[in-house]
């Protein structure tokens, strides 16, 4: 027995396709379900949720957060999404799925990058638009209305950052903030360590005790998953994304992103986005020293 029910979408972007870099993939209602589970390593897309009732455990860099009825949550593209229904008290949410640099942009904007969870946020009557919009009779103009939605979304997170409902702030969560904000821009580690107030050894040490990460390498995958995003969302060479992420050439960023993704980015250009990315334990690409960066 099925314990969702989902709308496709992705018919939506064919039709209009002069929409910014954003795909919308599918919307629908998850029921309460104790086995109900999700593990996507790398995401490959992002997804806002809103809680109706019930309780459910999501997991992403390297925290753990309880959802509870009147909660939103949001999961970029790019990090590893675990999330699962309260076995004593399993979840019912509704939710959209979607991908592209354009909801990266939206987040950045709105300063809302590594906030996952929105404690009584109600974004329900704006998540119900998209299933509206889903099996709309004009797909161009439904199209249209979601890439709206999408922004609304975004906004009403941002509203809700600065709340006292937010949880504080701490030092490793200010640095994914910063990461986050700052992504496309070259990596120093002296500024992420200066944007939580700690030393670069005891970011590094905080960082990776937390997260189970190297904060470089973290950091290095960020440019890489926005990478992914560029090469199959947008039509930039592999030279204008190399120098957007603020690699000092083309020829380090297409190396690196070949021992990353597992081929080249022309190749994963071509593949469709199709690279698996092998199993990462390079140990000259933890330190700043061989990234590089322009800047």
């Amino acid at each position: 027995m099925s314990h969702e029910k989902i709308l496709r979408m992705d018919h939506l972007c064919v039709a209009r396709r002069t929409l910014p870099a954003v795909r919308f993939l599918m919307c629908g209602v998850t029921y309460p379900n104790k086995g109900y589970a999700i593990n996507r390593p790398s995401s490959s897309v992002s997804c806002i949720e809103y809680v109706t009732g019930g309780v459910g455990h999501v997991r992403i860099d390297g925290q753990e957060l309880t959802l509870r009825a009147g909660d939103t949550y949001y999961l970029p593209q790019g990090h590893n999404h675990c999330y699962w229904s309260d076995r004593q008290e399993p979840w019912e949410k509704i939710w959209v799925n979607f991908r592209g640099a354009y909801a990266d942009g939206l987040a950045a904007l709105c300063g809302v990058g590594g906030i996952y969870r929105y404690q009584g946020l109600d974004t329900s009557d704006l998540l119900l638009r998209f299933q509206y919009y889903a099996t709309h009779r004009e797909p161009e103009y439904a199209a249209e209305q979601c890439v709206a939605l999408l922004a609304q979304l975004f906004y009403r997170m941002a509203c809700r950052v600065s709340t006292p409902l937010q949880e504080p702030q701490t030092p490793v969560r200010k640095m994914l903030l910063y990461l986050e904000q700052h992504a496309t821009e070259p990596i120093t580690l002296e500024k992420i360590a200066a944007a939580c107030g700690k030393s670069p050894s005891q970011a590094e040490r905080l960082f990776r005790r937390e997260t189970g990460s190297p904060l470089y390498r973290y950091a290095l995958d960020r440019k890489i998953a926005i990478a992914r995003q560029l090469l199959t969302e947008t039509g930039m060479s592999v030279r204008e994304i190399a120098d957007y992420l603020s690699f000092s050439d083309e020829f380090y960023f297409s190396g690196l992103f070949r021992r990353k993704v597992g081929m080249s980015p022309t190749g994963y250009r071509e593949s469709g986005g199709a690279g698996a990315a092998p199993p990462d334990s390079t140990p000259q690409e933890d330190g700043p020293g061989n990234e590089r960066p322009g800047g």
